[in-house]
């Protein structure tokens, strides 16, 4: 694209050499021709060695064709060359590019199936746990029931002797009282 740009720049210079007109001329062709270029690009343009910088088609593009309309199409078999090899690397590009996208969108394909995967495991193991948790609580209340039970049989047996070490004792005392 940029040999194209060059190339254009160059005849563009040319059909203004040849005919010997000025930019304001030039401003006024592109305006008759319903396109528009700054000033400040059109001086920049038509500058000594414009062709080796870099420029946007768009701002190339209205000048060459207003010229090549008013001052002839000698120019054309080579623009129509150009741009048809401009067109082939436009369509290799987005080739490419469409095959990157495919790429992308696989491997995204993949790991979103990779993540979705790890999340069920997730899930599954949070589930378990859960499971494991309900298990261990019910474990500890039965724990905490059978303690207070063993707990409860051993105080009630000590409040026994200690009833029936209250009768030995009064029994133990009308005896001696005896």
């Amino acid at each position: 694209m940029e040999r194209t740009l060059r190339q254009r720049i160059k005849t563009i210079k040319e059909i203004k050499n040849q005919h010997g007109i000025t930019i304001t001329k030039i401003q006024d062709i592109v305006s008759d021709h319903g396109g528009y270029v700054s000033p400040r690009t059109m001086y920049d343009i038509f500058a000594e060695g414009s062709e080796d910088k870099n420029f946007h088609y768009q701002s190339i593009a209205p000048i060459y064709e207003a010229l090549i309309d008013v001052y002839g199409d000698d120019y054309t078999s080579d623009d129509v060359a150009a741009l048809k090899q401009m067109l082939k690397d436009r369509n290799r590009q987005i080739d490419d590019l469409l095959i990157q996208l495919e790429s992308k969108s696989e491997d995204f394909e993949k790991r979103l199936t990779i993540y979705e995967e790890r999340k069920n495991a997730y899930e599954r193991s949070i589930s378990l746990l859960e499971k494991q948790l309900d298990q261990l609580d019910r474990l500890l209340f039965d724990r905490d029931r059978m303690l207070q039970q063993l707990l409860d049989a051993h105080l009630g047996s000590v409040a026994i002797k200690a009833e029936e070490a209250e009768e030995f004792e009064e029994v133990e005392k009308v005896e001696i009282c005896q």
